[in-house]
């Protein structure tokens, strides 16, 4: 896939399960020059990038990121993507959990309009619904309305279904529901792939719609295809 320019990422959630693969993603593909990563720690597999990869790897290290509150601490001026992989798990209680799914997400769609990024990368969840009984598809569900709310030049949501292969953490409920027929499934690695492909494909030929959700099986096929899903 050929882009006209080389292009700039920002990434919240790098050291998670998809942003870790995200990150892998775009620092092997020759379309992308740059890639800024706000971690709380630094992976010990960045360590291990060659010299050209490691070229294109800017690390923030920040606490939290309350940080992305106040524009005047960056410059995304000359972005092309901001992809949010945050997430985090319920047992870490209510008040952190929505400040990582929710919250952050929003903060750094705020940035992104701010710096005027022409596109937004958000990694959801499967029956992600603000009217949700289920506190988490909830939340996942606020987070997405949030940022429909900011009316960005172009945000795509990726609902992805279960997770499987975690190189960060392994969680037993998600091993468990992998042997369930039916439901949807996919690999972390696959999750990241799509982000890096749709990323590219809306720098090159992007699409009319502001907000594009992608569920299910859109997701393999835009791996598969390296191109947009047909409408249905």
């Amino acid at each position: 896939m050929e882009t006209a320019t080389k292009l700039k990422a920002f990434i919240l959630g790098a050291s998670g399960a998809i942003g870790r693969e995200l990150v892998d993603e775009l620092i092997k593909s020759k379309n992308w020059s740059q890639i800024t990563v706000v971690v709380r720690r630094k992976l010990e597999e960045w360590d291990k990038l060659n010299d050209e990869e490691k070229s294109k790897l800017q690390i923030i290290l920040k606490e939290d990121l309350d940080c992305l509150q106040d524009p005047s601490q960056w410059n995304l001026t000359g972005y092309n993507s901001v992809f949010c992989c945050l997430g985090t798990q319920l047992k870490v209680g209510k008040e952190l959990f929505v400040k990582v799914d929710k919250t952050y997400p929003i903060y750094g769609g705020q940035l992104a309009a701010h710096f005027k990024v022409p596109h937004y990368s958000l990694v959801s969840s499967g029956m992600a619904n603000p009217n949700s009984w289920y506190f988490y598809l909830k939340i996942k569900g606020e987070a997405e309305e949030g940022l429909k709310a900011l009316k960005l030049p172009h945000l795509s949501i990726f609902q992805a279904g279960l997770l499987l292969n975690r190189r960060n953490d392994a969680r037993i409920g998600e091993k468990l529901l992998s042997f369930v027929p039916f439901l949807p499934k996919i690999e972390a690695k696959d999750v990241a792939k799509a982000l890096r492909i749709e990323a590219e494909l809306q720098a090159k030929t992007p699409k009319t719609e502001n907000i594009v959700t992608y569920v299910g099986d859109e997701l393999h096929t835009i791996v598969k295809t390296e191109n947009y899903p047909k409408q249905k």
